[in-house]
Order: C-alpha cells, then sequence, then structure tokens
C-alpha cells in the first residue's frame, strides 16, 4: 500500500503541473492571437539624412591603386554631411547607376557613358564634374601594341579587343559607334571580343599584346606616360574620339535637396583643402567643377543613332 500511495501522489503532483503549465499557457496575458498583425515600421518617418551616406564607385584605374583614395574622398563628403559612410564598389557601370536608381546608394562616381545614358531620370542629378588635366573634358584611344603592324580600325578586321564596359563612351560605344558607320558589329567584325571592366587593364592587356586592340580612356593614357612610361612606350594610338565631358559625381533620389547642396559645395571647393589633395591626385583628378551638361552631347548623339538603327 505504502508504495501505491508513492506512486499516486507522484501522479497527483504530474497531473496539477501540467495543469498548471497549461493553465499559464492558456492565460490571457500569455496568449498569442496570430491572426494579428502587427504593422511594419514606417520607414518614410525615418530621417534618411540621418542614416550612412552610400557612396558607390566603378573604378576606371586599377581598384587596388585607388580604393584608398575613393575612401577619403568619401569620409570627407560624409563629414560634410555628419554622417557615417559606407563606400560600394560594384564590378560594371550597370551595377552603379541601378544602385542609384533604386535607392542602394546615394551618391555615386558615373562613368561619362553611364551619366550620357541615365541622365534623363528625373531621380539623377550631377553635383560636379571632374577636371583632369587642366580640362572637364577627355577622349577615348584606340590603342595597339606599338610593332603590331596594326594602323588603323579596319586593321582590326578578325582581332582580338578588349572593351572596358558596355556603357563605356570611351572603352566601348565610340569603337562600336565607328564600326556601325561601316555597317558592321563587333560580332561580325571581331575574330573576339572580351569585357575587363577597367580601363587600366585593357590597356595593359594591349601593352603586354595579350590582345590586339582596346578601345580606352585618354586619361588612362596619360597616367601611364606620368607613371609608366614604359607600358606607354610599348603602344600607339590608331584612332581618337570627339571630347566628351569626364564622368561627374550625382546623387539619387535618397539625397535631400539641402543636402545636395552641401555635397555639391564640399566637392567644389575640396582642391582647396591640402588634406584632401593627396586623395585628388591619387585619381589624377585637379578639382571638381560646376556641371556642364552639354559636354555629354556626344555620347548622347552617339546612343540616338544606335536606338534609330535598332
Amino acid at each position: 500500500m505504502e508504495r501505491k500511495g508513492f506512486w499516486f501522489v507522484c501522479l497527483f503532483m504530474l497531473v496539477m503541473a501540467i495543469c498548471t503549465g497549461c493553465g499559464s499557457f492558456l492565460s490571457k496575458e500569455k496568449y498569442i492571437d496570430f491572426k494579428k498583425v502587427e504593422a511594419p515600421p514606417d520607414i518614410s518617418a525615418v530621417d534618411a539624412d540621418s542614416q550612412a551616406l552610400r557612396v558607390a564607385i566603378s573604378s576606371v584605374l586599377l581598384p587596388q591603386e585607388t580604393i584608398m583614395h575613393y575612401r577619403a574622398i568619401a569620409n570627407f563628403l560624409g563629414w560634410q554631411v555628419n554622417r557615417p559612410v559606407i563606400l560600394i564598389q560594384r564590378k560594371s557601370y550597370a551595377e552603379i547607376a541601378l544602385l542609384l536608381l533604386n535607392g542602394g546608394a546615394d551618391i555615386a562616381f558615373f562613368s561619362s557613358g553611364e551619366y550620357a545614358t541615365y541622365s534623363g531620370f528625373e531621380e539623377i542629378e550631377m553635383l560636379a564634374a571632374q577636371q583632369r588635366l587642366g580640362v572637364p573634358y577627355y577622349q577615348g584611344y584606340i590603342v595597339v601594341a606599338k610593332d603590331s603592324g596594326i594602323n588603323d580600325v579596319a586593321d582590326l578586321k578578325g582581332k582580338i579587343v578588349a572593351f572596358t564596359d558596355p556603357l563605356s563612351y570611351s572603352g566601348y560605344t565610340f569603337l562600336v559607334q565607328m564600326l556601325r558607320q561601316k555597317n558592321e558589329t563587333p560580332e561580325t567584325f571581331f575574330g573576339r571580343y572580351m569585357y575587363t571592366y577597367s580601363h587600366d587593364k585593357s590597356f595593359r592587356a594591349v601593352a603586354n599584346k595579350v590582345v590586339d586592340a582596346a578601345p580606352v580612356t585618354s586619361i588612362v593614357y596619360e597616367r601611364a606616360k606620368q607613371k609608366q612610361p614604359e607600358l606607354a612606350e610599348a603602344v600607339k594610338i590608331i584612332a581618337v574620339s570627339p571630347p566628351a565631358g569626364i564622368g561627374p559625381v550625382v546623387a539619387g533620389k535618397s539625397v535631400s535637396q539641402g543636402q545636395r547642396e552641401i555635397l555639391r559645395k564640399a566637392l567644389l571647393t575640396m582642391h582647396e583643402n591640402p588634406d584632401m589633395r593627396p586623395a585628388l591626385q591619387g585619381l589624377s583628378i585637379d578639382r571638381f567643377v560646376p556641371p556642364q551638361p552639354e559636354l555629354y552631347e556626344p555620347i548622347r548623339r552617339m546612343l540616338r543613332e544606335k536606338r534609330a538603327q535598332l
């Protein structure tokens, strides 16, 4: 009996514990009604200007040589508007443009071809343009190895060519426009072509005879003459594009008008700050200058002609 009594007491205590737990679970205080959905936070009420300033870049020059300079400029701009900074680097120009349009970046360093392509979107505003080598415009060069025996674009038939980016004016558009005037395309004219996503890489590929030719920005060629003359001496220029504006710094829809003005002033006066001169010099930028949208008209004209032929 003693054993039966012991087990009865144990069973009674277990049942009470379970009932107590169930009662606690079913109590009004702990009950969760899954039919009720909590409204998401109103992100429109968040002040975007208090968040990190997201700066997007796709470097024309070798990233490992320039990233520290872009970071210095981004940090300087963030300090001007009292915001922490996130530097976003992407491979292609299209990725940078889509980031800006979709609100994934606040400001971006555009290429000239990228700006000519997307400047029709009202969400994008040019804050400032770049001046390099004393002028706010540049040209595209088609370069080949000096001893290649290639002397003009006609000699590139069946050759291997390195393009920079499908949105690049100097690294793609102007050469394709020359082919279009001959009723040719890269597919019908070249033996093979590729994208390097870097003017520096395209230039070096020619100098090292990895490819036969490449359209590149004149900035890369002039920079090579100053810093690596042996590379510049290994190539020759067989064609030159019409001049066009150098890629600008643009703001997206996520930046308020007040902060756009602060950022614009910071860019236009940056060259006056001794601490920022090393970063500008490292990117071969003399200074930032006020926008001149008309400088991008030669690229827009080429893009219109391309669309008209499609």
